[in-house]
């Protein structure tokens, strides 16, 4: 997973630069010990920091190759503030969006999340590269400045943005008043990967009650379970107003969907070509014997006649298909 960690403070600061230097050191250290890779700017005495800490904790952990795990991209015409890991010159002069075209950074192009600590005029920038590029923004506001600002809109926009991917308890320890830093650098590594990769999975089936179809729906939580995701289907209880548009937002927010084509339902075709239209993983299912429409036939489909024999093969293509979330999964952030 690759992390991003922009923003700034005061330098000449006396009193917040120790905090900040602590805290990053902490950070660091927790991009490097999850496994990650740490994105940089190369260009704040923040990104120093950050680089320093991490770069300095794979090398002492033995990682046999640091200079890949800590990547930096410098705007051209500027001179690196540091030189840990491996420093690219980027296509750009600056993050502003002018001209006839425009290039999202590199560094948050390869992001999977993106962290904001305190920071100025160029963190807003950073963070609205990364909403324009969809990426995760956690602010932590501990140190105010920019960040602050963000995470007010973020929690605002939780809803759309991250439910379903971590409970809003969760998302509002970026705002915790604990000074625990190394407590607090895990937490926000943790958030990272957990609203990263969606661990949420769509059940689309028909509702008819079928007795077969409703064992195979529990044999999709079943699996799905024991691979770390959350299983769910829409249905007139759950559903908000519509039930459409609440289905058409969870098949955007899914790590991946199951669309299980036995009883052969209009709407169930009408959400599968939606997903794969939007490029959402899915996993086809149907009970043996289903006569499936000439253009989905040649879609891999799970072809079952009882429970265990769709059990097994169920967990082999999502093993195939979509990396199962139980390596990055985690209990919730505070309670280890």
């Amino acid at each position: 997973m690759h992390i991003l960690v922009a923003g700034g403070f005061e330098s000449e600061d006396d009193v917040m630069k120790p905090r900040v230097g602590a805290f990053c050191e902490a950070l660091g250290r927790a991009v490097s010990r999850h496994g990650h890779v740490l994105l940089n700017g190369c260009r704040t005495e923040l990104d120093r920091m950050i680089a320093e800490a991490a770069y300095q904790d794979m090398q002492e952990r033995g990682d046999p190759d640091p200079d890949r795990r800590v990547i930096s991209y410098l705007l051209s015409g500027l001179q690196p503030l540091h030189d840990y890991g491996t420093i690219i010159r980027s296509r750009l002069t600056d993050w502003d969006i002018k001209g006839e075209s425009f290039y999202v950074p590199e560094q948050v192009q390869q992001a999977d999340a993106v962290i904001l600590v305190g920071g100025f005029e160029g963190t807003f920038r950073a963070a609205n590269w990364a909403r324009i590029a969809k990426k995760p923004l956690l602010p932590f506001t501990a140190f105010g400045g920019a960040a602050e600002k963000i995470y007010a809109q973020e929690l605002n926009d939780f809803g759309q943005k991250y439910a379903g991917l971590v409970e809003q308890l969760e998302y509002e320890r970026l705002n915790s008043v604990k000074s625990d830093w190394d407590e607090r650098a895990a937490d926000i590594v943790t958030l990272a990967e957990k609203v990263a990769q969606s661990r949420s999975v769509l059940v689309i089936m028909s509702y008819a009650g079928l007795p077969d179809v409703e064992d195979a729906f529990d044999t999709f939580v079943q699996v799905c379970e024991e691979l770390g995701y959350r299983c769910e289907r829409v249905n007139e209880e759950n559903a908000g107003d519509r039930i459409l548009p609440d289905i058409l937002e969870r098949i955007k927010r899914a790590a991946f969907a199951i669309v299980d084509l036995t009883d052969l339902r209009p709407n169930v075709f009408y959400e599968l070509g939606y997903a794969d239209g939007l490029g959402t993983k899915v996993i086809i299912t149907a009970k043996e014997g289903t006569e499936l429409p000439f253009d989905v036939k040649d879609m891999p489909t799970i072809c079952w006649s009882g429970q265990r024999q769709l059990r097994e093969n169920l967990r082999k293509r999502i093993i195939s298909v979509v990396k199962p979330a139980t390596a990055v999964a985690s209990p919730p952030i505070g309670q280890r």
